[in-house]
């Protein structure tokens, strides 16, 4: 097997990119930042079933997303602050129409 051997502007653009998940019971929110772009691509899932994909960038640089699977309905909101190097949540998360989750905060800073 042959090795490849990345270039420096390779390297560099492969230590742009920053992944990870959180989750709030039943909903999962992912992201993936690219720094060299600037974007971040963003996804929630309930239950494990996609809600909702998006890219955020600095003229997009805010999403709601949302649906219902079975007994579970949520919706979040993703906000980027370019500027400020932070992506900042509100997420609501229904059960059986009781609120289960409902909290808003800074997802991260870069």
């Amino acid at each position: 097997m042959e090795a490849y051997q990345l270039t420096a502007a390779e390297a560099a653009q492969l230590g742009s990119v920053t992944s990870s998940s959180i989750s709030f019971g039943p909903l999962t929110i992912t992201w993936n930042l690219d720094l060299s772009v600037p974007q971040i691509a963003v996804g929630a899932s309930l239950l494990g079933v996609s809600i909702g994909q998006a890219v955020l960038n600095p003229s997009n640089p805010s999403v709601t997303l949302g649906g219902s699977v079975g007994i579970a309905k949520a919706t979040v909101t993703l906000t980027a602050n370019f500027s400020q190097e932070e992506l900042d949540y509100s997420v609501d998360v229904e059960s059986f129409g009781h609120t289960i989750v409902n909290k808003s905060g800074r997802l991260f800073s870069w």
